[in-house]
C-alpha cells in the first residue's frame, strides 16, 4: 500500500491558532517528520489548511491496467483518491484543502477521487481532478456496461474482488425473451431490494459531497471522469463556484451528468441553500446507455448527459420548507443534452446563464438519425416555482428541439431571454410561451462560439449585440462570470459587455504580440511605456507569471495549462491561446 505522507506542518501567528499541513504522496516519508494525510485530518482544526503537492491517487491506482476480465479486481476497487468523513470547521473558521501550486494533479480510477461526507465547513479549491476517459477505450466501457454482482452471502468471491461466478449481466434478466438485446419492448427484473454492486472503474466520479452543509467548492478543474463530474447530495448551504467540468460522464453505466445537485436539505429562510454561479461546464455528454437496478425497462438510446443538472430537489421538507436554488452566470456548452436543467425540483432561479448548442447526442452521436429529446438548452421538468431570467440559449434547431422548455411543471417565471437557433427557425415550447414575457429571438453575436472541436470559445458578447443592455436589473447579479460589475443596465447571459477590455479593437493598441498562439514563451514589442503587465485565466483569475527585456519583453508562461488567456499590458487587452 503506498504510503501518503505530509512534508511539514507550519503554525502562523493569526487571531487564533492556524496550522498548514504539506501533503506529498511521491516524495513524503512518515521517517522524515512527516504525517500521513489520516493523521494530517486526525489533526486539523476549525481554520486549519492542508495543501496537497505533486500527483496523487488511490493506492490501486494503475494507468497501465489493461482490461482482462470482467471480474479483475482492478475493475472493483471502489475506492476514494481522497476521503474527508465527519471533518468540521465553524462559522468563519473553514477547513481548507488546496491545490499547493499548478502541478497539483489527483488521479483516480476507483469509486470518487475526492469524497467528502458528514462534514461541516470546509472549502475545496484550486485542485486538478483527472479522471481515466483517456486510458479507458469505448470497449471496455461496452464490455463492462451491464455487469453487476450481489452482495450477500451467495458471492463467492468479495465486492471487491468478485469471482467469475458472481457476474451477472443485465441485459440478460429479461422476463419476456432471451436474446440479450436492449430493446424497447423488453421487460426486466426489480433487483432494487439486493445489494446491487457494479464495477467502479468506468464510474469514477471527481468530487463527490453528501449530507454536509456550508461547504464552498471554488476554482477547480474538474475534467475527464468517466462517471459524473460533481455531484453534491443529501447536503445543504453549498457553494459551488468558479469550476470548470469537461469532457466527463462519457463511459458511466448510470446515465450521469458533468454537475449534480441533489436530494438537497432547504434552510429555514427564504435564502439560497445552493449556490452554483460563474462555473463553465462543457463538452460532458454519455456514451452508454443507461440502467438503474429498480427500472424494469432500458432505453435502447443514450437519453441523459446534461450540463448542470438539478435532480429530486422536492423532499417534504422542500415542498413545506424555505429556501431555494439559485444557478446564475454559468456558461454551459457541447453537453449531451441541457446545458441547464432541474427535474423535480422547488424553488430554483435560473438567472442570467450562457447555454450554447448542448446538444452533443442528437446533433453528434445520432446525427442523421431520428432525433429525441426536446431539453437541449434550459429546461424544467416536473417542477414547482422556477423562475427563468435573463438568460441566454443558443440550439441547434434541426430537430425541433426548445431552447427553453418546460414540462409538468407549475408557477413558473419566464423573462426577459434571449434564445437563437441555428439550421433553421427556432421553436418555442407551447408549455413556455403560456407563461413567458420579453422573450428575444436574436443571435446573441458570441464574440468567438465555433464548432465542437474549436480551439477555444469566447462568449463574450461583441459591440453590435442585442443582448446589451435589455436584461432585467432587478434579477441580475450584481457581478458577471468574471466579476466585471454590471451596469445600471445589465446584459442578458454570464458575461457582461466590457468595451474596455474588449478584444475586437486591439489593433488599435501600440504592442505587437508574437508568436500566438504559443506554446511556453510570448514575446511582445511596445511603442509606448510599458507600466503593467497581467494575464487572467477565462474564469478572470490572475496567474502568477515572470517577464523579462526592455525594448523587446519575453513572458514565460511555460507554468500555464492550455488554453485561452487574457493578457493586459497598461490598457491594452489581447486574447492569447496556449497550445
Amino acid at each position: 500500500m503506498k504510503i501518503i505522507t505530509a512534508l511539514f506542518f507550519l503554525t502562523t501567528p493569526l487571531s487564533f491558532s492556524q496550522s498548514t499541513y504539506y501533503v506529498n504522496q511521491q516524495t513524503g516519508s512518515d521517517s522524515n517528520n512527516g504525517l500521513s494525510i489520516g493523521n494530517a485530518v486526525n489533526n486539523v482544526s476549525p481554520g486549519d489548511t492542508v495543501e496537497i503537492i505533486g500527483e496523487y491517487t488511490n493506492n490501486s491506482y494503475n494507468p497501465d491496467y489493461s482490461f482482462g476480465a470482467v471480474n479483475d479486481a482492478h475493475l472493483w476497487n471502489a475506492e476514494n483518491s481522497i476521503k474527508l468523513n465527519d471533518l468540521h470547521g465553524s462559522l468563519g473558521n473553514y477547513i481548507t484543502f488546496k491545490a499547493y501550486n499548478s502541478n497539483t494533479i489527483l488521479k483516480g480510477d476507483g469509486a470518487n477521487i475526492i469524497r467528502v461526507t458528514n462534514c461541516s465547513y470546509l472549502k475545496i479549491e484550486d485542485f486538478n481532478i483527472q479522471g481515466e476517459i483517456d486510458n479507458i477505450p469505448l470497449s471496455i466501457a461496452n464490455a463492462l456496461q451491464f455487469v453487476y454482482i450481489i452482495d450477500d452471502n451467495s458471492l463467492i468471491g468479495s465486492a471487491i474482488a468478485p469471482n467469475i461466478n458472481d457476474i451477472h449481466y443485465r441485459n440478460e434478466d429479461e422476463t419476456n425473451d432471451n436474446d440479450n438485446i436492449v430493446e424497447e419492448s423488453d421487460i426486466y427484473t426489480d433487483i432494487s431490494s439486493e445489494p446491487v454492486v457494479r464495477p467502479s472503474y468506468i464510474d469514477t466520479r471527481g468530487l463527490y459531497t453528501s449530507t454536509s452543509n456550508n461547504i464552498i467548492i471554488r476554482n477547480n478543474y474538474i475534467h475527464h471522469t468517466p462517471g459524473g463530474g460533481l455531484r453534491v447530495a443529501d447536503s445543504y448551504f453549498i457553494d459551488i463556484v468558479g469550476n470548470e467540468v469537461e469532457r466527463c460522464s462519457a463511459r458511466s453505466y448510470s446515465g450521469t451528468h458533468a454537475l449534480v445537485v441533489t436530494k438537497t436539505i432547504p434552510i429555514g429562510s427564504s435564502d439560497y441553500s445552493i449556490n452554483i454561479f460563474k462555473n463553465k461546464v462543457h463538452h460532458n455528454y454519455n456514451e452508454q446507455y443507461s440502467w438503474s437496478p429498480s427500472k424494469t425497462i432500458i432505453t435502447p438510446r443514450i437519453d441523459e448527459g446534461k450540463g448542470i443538472s438539478l435532480q429530486r430537489n422536492n423532499t417534504s421538507a422542500w415542498i413545506n420548507g424555505s429556501g431555494r436554488i439559485l444557478v446564475a452566470n454559468n456558461i454551459c456548452y457541447w453537453n449531451g443534452f441541457s446545458g441547464v436543467h432541474t427535474n423535480d425540483g422547488y424553488r430554483i432561479d435560473f438567472i442570467n446563464n450562457t447555454c450554447y448548442l448542448n446538444s452533443y447526442t442528437n446533433t453528434v452521436t445520432y446525427a442523421g438519425q431520428p432525433q429525441k429529446g426536446n431539453n437541449i438548452g434550459i429546461s424544467a421538468q416536473s417542477s414547482n416555482d422556477v423562475k427563468i431570467v435573463n438568460n441566454i440559449s443558443v440550439i441547434d434547431t434541426d430537430w425541433n428541439g426548445f431552447a427553453i422548455s418546460a414540462g409538468d411543471s407549475s408557477n413558473l417565471s419566464v423573462t426577459d431571454n434571449m434564445i437563437f437557433g441555428y439550421n433553421g427557425s427556432v421553436n418555442q415550447d407551447s408549455d413556455i410561451t403560456g407563461v413567458d414575457t420579453n422573450t428575444t429571438i436574436a443571435n446573441p453575436l458570441f464574440v468567438d462560439a465555433a464548432g465542437f472541436n474549436a480551439a477555444s470559445y469566447d462568449f463574450s458578447l461583441q459591440t453590435s449585440s442585442p443582448a446589451i443592455d435589455v436584461a432585467s436589473l432587478s434579477y441580475a447579479p450584481i457581478d458577471d462570470y468574471f466579476g466585471n460589475t454590471r451596469d445600471a443596465n445589465p446584459d442578458l447571459g454570464a458575461i457582461e459587455f466590457v468595451s474596455s477590455l474588449g478584444i475586437e479593437n486591439v489593433t488599435k493598441i501600440k504592442f505587437k504580440v508574437f508568436p500566438n498562439p504559443f506554446k511556453d514563451i510570448v514575446h511582445f514589442k511596445g511603442f509606448d511605456m510599458i507600466s503593467n503587465v497581467e494575464v487572467y485565466d477565462i474564469t478572470g483569475k490572475k496567474m502568477n507569471v515572470h517577464f523579462s527585456g526592455k525594448e523587446t519583453i519575453t513572458l514565460d508562461l511555460s507554468n500555464l495549462s492550455k488554453g485561452l488567456y487574457v493578457l493586459k499590458i497598461n490598457s491594452g487587452v489581447f486574447k492569447l491561446i496556449k497550445q
